[in-house]
């Protein structure tokens, strides 16, 4: 009974993938068997080398350990492994404006994206091989600025990857997708200067490429390399606050980042929290009419600052020490990202979690304002 009951399971898995194959074509429909590859592991098949002009090193591999005086849980982890970064020079290679994502013939190259877990499941771009491909008939070399899957993926991964290939090719053009959020047209504009525009190539759709610089993303999103950290506030920050005080501890603002217009991950009972912490000399901000610049000069003064957890929090790079940071999380989203950038600068790291789940109750409210 078992071996018939096996059987028939197989049956429907096998026809399953037969009909993805027939909808979703063979780079799709494969997933996620054998259509993401390593480019570098590939590259012992001559239809793939044809395709690489050059691999160039960015950044040395390393492990990254923080000694804290405090104890902290496991899902706030103080330790990661950060592989080597590359640039990959290639010819006639596709790209998504959207993702970044590259594909050559069949094959999505792992390096374009950091993992199949962002493919899977929260980068949204399993659609983009489906999609109908253009072509740039130009032979200087191009990079793609995605907006990625949000702020924090795009001023942490993104940017540092555009930095890393400016730095090789000062004259690359830009791809972007049209209608790119305000975030990033506003930050290449201040990081680029006035001459940013001429370098932008707008697309709707994924573009076949005779000379695309890919940069290589890292599999682990969540761990802020020390190397990025420096890229940002030695190249991005010194435009919006003089080099000189760059890097002086900050001025005392106390900032409270208010989610109550996001739509997503809002926490009941902010409001309340946000009269409290006004009555202790916090600024209440939302970031979402705040331009790149003055997010930069805001952060660069902060002392303490108090948010739930939320996109905002990737601005803490653009901070000093000596600061504090209270993170409030609800009991059932948990993640270290922010802990990690704040261990990586030096900062003074708390964490709240609310016991009643997406509300901040008098308990986690109480438990903010004792750390203050």
């Amino acid at each position: 009974m078992k071996h018939e009951h096996e059987k028939a399971v197989k049956e429907k898995r096998r026809l399953a993938q037969k009909l993805s194959l027939e909808l979703l074509g063979p780079i799709i429909g494969k997933m996620p068997k054998s259509s993401i590859e390593s480019l570098e592991k590939l590259s012992y098949l001559p239809k793939i080398q044809r395709h690489i002009l050059d691999i160039i090193q960015v950044a040395d591999p390393r492990v990254v350990r923080h000694d804290l005086k405090a104890a902290f849980p496991p899902f706030i982890r103080t330790e990661a492994a950060f592989g080597k970064r590359n640039l990959y020079l290639l010819k006639d290679a596709v790209v998504s404006p959207d993702s970044g994502m590259v594909w050559i013939g069949n094959r999505i190259l792992e390096e374009s994206v950091g993992s199949l877990r962002r493919i899977m499941d929260w980068g949204d771009m399993l659609h983009e091989p489906l999609l109908p491909v253009s072509e740039l008939k130009s032979d200087e070399p191009v990079v793609v600025c995605p907006p990625a899957a949000g702020y924090y993926h795009w001023l942490l991964e993104v940017l540092p990857n555009l930095l890393f290939a400016l730095s090789r090719f000062p004259e690359v053009k830009i791809v972007l997708p049209e209608n790119s959020p305000a975030y990033v047209m506003d930050g290449l504009s201040m990081i680029l200067g006035p001459e940013a525009a001429d370098r932008f190539i707008f697309c709707s759709t994924p573009l076949k490429v005779r000379n695309l610089v890919m940069p290589q993303y890292l599999t682990a999103p969540e761990f802020t390399s020390p190397q990025v950290i420096d890229l940002l506030k030695s190249q991005v920050k010194p435009k919006v606050v003089a080099e000189e005080t760059s890097g002086v501890p900050a001025s005392g603002t106390k900032l409270y980042i208010s989610r109550r217009k996001s739509r997503r991950r809002r926490l009941l009972g902010e409001e309340e929290l946000e009269r409290k912490l006004q009555e202790k000399g916090f600024s209440i901000l939302h970031l979402e009419g705040v331009s790149f610049q003055e997010q930069i000069r805001i952060f660069h003064q902060a002392d303490t600052v108090v948010s739930t957890h939320g996109a905002g929090l990737s601005n803490l790079v653009w901070s000093e020490p000596p600061c504090r940071v209270i993170e409030i999380f609800p009991k059932n989203y948990i993640l270290d990202c922010f802990a990690w950038l704040s261990f990586s600068q030096g900062f003074d790291y708390r964490y709240v979690i609310c016991s009643t789940g997406h509300k901040i109750d008098d308990e986690a409210m109480a438990a903010v304002l004792r750390q203050l």
